[in-house]
């Protein structure tokens, strides 16, 4: 971005079940401005989402327009962010922040799944004079697996867990690397609020007050809400959990904790390591994805093969 920027957008993003409710709420508390109109709190997140929901209703177009399930796991390719068909959603992505957001210096959205799309937002934002900064919420992935097998325990297995992490986090990344990248471990949020919304403060430039700060920190969080947490050792213990996120998520950890910052080249060096080993399995992640859509039309559409090959007509005519 050559201009001085006119505004400041920060989006939350990282694998569901990862916090990012609980981020973007820390957000809010630091002065960022997310909307009024969320998406209503469920048995999913009894806390809220704090996610704009048209903002999210957008995310979930553009998903849709290149045929991208929540949990499809496929490699998204940029230009199918890029091209004309998706200029109209792109128009309405300008329309919907201008009305929203005219006069906030900054204003933040949460989709966890917004690295996956990012070539959809970035002329969008580069054409309003916005620039962009992401925080991460990051989440063991053995919690996050067990998290989601509460709620859905096909997609909770560690497994399939594992690749949704990957491809929610690690693909785009690297398109980050111009802007300030956060990173908020959700088990130091939960053990130390007010030093992580602190250096949260600090690495995005925002004005906190402690009074927020600490409101945060014993009137929003629930310690009762975090019911699974693994060390670093169970990391390595896991016969099941996927070996690329298990080091995926050790270097993204220590943007946490200190011992990396996103603007060193040999935190980037060893990212695009963990990325190649990602698009490695892009065949296997296509396949993955083409067979769960023929599953998903055969459950809902079980005499769609026999339809296809005209075997139901001698039937239907007796």
């Amino acid at each position: 971005m050559d201009r001085e920027p006119t505004q400041r957008a920060i989006f939350v993003i990282g694998a569901g079940r990862s916090g990012t409710s609980t981020v973007a709420r820390a957000l809010a508390a630091l002065g960022v401005e997310l909307g009024q109109d969320f998406k209503r709190a469920s048995r999913k997140n009894p806390t809220g989402f704090f996610e704009d929901a048209e903002l999210l209703d957008l995310s979930k177009a553009v998903r849709k327009r290149i045929g991208i399930r929540a949990d499809s796991v496929r490699l998204i390719q940029a230009e199918e962010l890029q091209n004309t068909n998706i200029q109209d959603l792109q128009a309405k992505a300008r329309q919907i922040i201008q009305r929203k957001f005219p006069n906030a210096p900054i204003w933040g959205f949460k989709y966890g799944r917004t690295l996956r799309i990012l070539p959809f937002w970035e002329p969008v934002l580069d054409s309003l004079n916005i620039e962009p900064s992401f925080v991460i919420a990051l989440r063991n992935p053995l919690s996050v697996a067990r998290s989601r097998a509460r709620l859905d325990p096909r997609r909770g297995h560690q497994a399939v867990s594992d690749l949704e992490w990957l491809v929610s986090i690690v693909p785009y990344l690297g398109r980050t690397r111009p802007y300030r990248l956060c990173v908020v471990d959700y088990d130091q949020l939960m053990d130390q609020p007010v030093a992580e919304l602190t250096r949260l403060a600090r690495e995005l430039a925002l004005q906190a007050t402690a009074e927020k700060i600490e409101t945060y920190a014993t009137e929003f969080l629930d310690g009762g809400l975090r019911h699974t947490r693994f060390s670093d050792a169970d990391l390595d213990t896991s016969d099941d959990l996927n070996p690329v996120v298990r080091d995926a998520y050790r270097l993204l950890l220590e943007l946490d904790t200190g011992q990396s910052h996103a603007s060193q080249p040999d935190f980037w060096r060893r990212w695009q390591a963990i990325a190649r080993r990602v698009a490695e399995l892009a065949p296997m992640l296509s396949l993955i994805d083409a067979r769960e859509h023929e599953r998903r039309r055969m459950i809902f559409n079980p005499l769609g093969p026999l339809q296809a090959l005209g075997l139901l007509k001698p039937w239907l005519r007796r």
